[in-house]
């Protein structure tokens, strides 16, 4: 009997999980572009909101001007959930370049997903609203299905899946890594959530901090598709009868 043999893809640690993200942002600072994004339309759309108070309290709360600064807050609100959701997109792409040894190119990044744009938004409010009616109903599915929805965005990146197929897709990634992808979503949490607090320039760390947020869970997901890759290629068994 002769077995052909496969070398199997080594998973990363999680300390060199954590290392090799912050090395991939060390060596692609461009990979922060995305995210200064959505936060000057956040800034731009606070002036022009500021503008749209200032005329309502001038000429009254009543008619076409109180109406026109609610459609617009609704329409800014939107509008800034879906760059969100963009700038996050070709993140894990320049990610997912970098991880393969290539230099991150943000113009590359942006043409794959502008392609899945669609996809990766449908797929994440689908994912936010599921996630908030838990919230609403009952507090514990709302948190459970957070952490099982935390990689959708992986997956309509990396596997090109949408709508249900993504949020299926990042809930049994987290049902096969539980351990791991627990970890990482709440170390996450724990940066997205100390950092705000430091005085002076923790808003500034908080957003400087992003890539390095997506690149722990997009690293981590790539681990377990090459796992799947190496799984679905390895050889069978070869039996010889003599």
């Amino acid at each position: 009997m002769e077995e052909a043999k496969a070398e199997k893809p080594k998973k990363r640690a999680l300390g060199e999980l954590f290392s090799r993200a912050f090395e991939i942002y060390r060596d692609n600072p461009i990979m922060i572009v995305p995210s200064l994004l959505p936060i000057a339309a956040l800034v731009l759309g606070m002036l022009i909101f500021a503008g749209y108070v200032g005329l309502i309290a001038v000429f009254g709360e009543g008619g076409f001007v109180a109406f026109s600064a609610l459609a617009g807050l609704f329409l800014f609100i939107i509008l800034m959930i879906v760059l969100f959701l963009l700038a996050e997109g070709v993140t894990i792409e320049m990610i997912r370049e970098a991880s393969s040894g290539n230099k991150a190119d943000l113009s590359y990044a942006w043409q794959v997903t502008r392609d899945r744009m669609e996809p990766l938004v449908l797929s994440s409010l689908l994912a936010g609203i599921i996630v908030a009616f838990g919230y609403v109903l009952f507090f514990i599915p709302g948190l459970i299905l957070s952490f099982a929805f935390y990689f959708v965005a992986q997956t309509v990146m990396i596997d090109d899946k949408s709508g249900v197929d993504a949020l299926r897709a990042s809930y049994r990634f987290v049902e096969a890594n539980l351990s791991d992808a627990l970890i990482v979503v709440l170390a996450s949490l724990a940066i997205g959530a100390v950092l705000p607090t430091i005085p002076f320039i923790g808003a500034v760390l908080s957003l400087l901090s992003l890539p390095y947020i997506y690149g722990l869970a997009t690293l981590l997901y790539l681990d377990y598709k090459e796992g799947q890759e190496w799984q679905s290629k390895k050889p069978k068994t070869v039996v010889e009868v003599s």
